[in-house]
């Protein structure tokens, strides 16, 4: 049997990543940094005015 690939003349669909996905995860990470150090803070100011 014999086949042949015949050319639809289409492209592929674009897979991966935005450009802007790198930029927003850090910008992310940043935020959750943050409020995380901000609870920190917040319970350690709580915890010395209850001492």
């Amino acid at each position: 049997m014999r086949t042949s690939a015949t050319d639809t003349g289409g492209t592929l669909a674009r897979t991966g990543t935005s450009p802007a996905l790198a930029p927003l995860g850090i910008a992310s990470a940043a935020a959750v940094a943050l409020g995380a150090g901000t609870v920190l803070l917040m319970r350690r100011r709580k915890a010395a005015d209850n001492a």
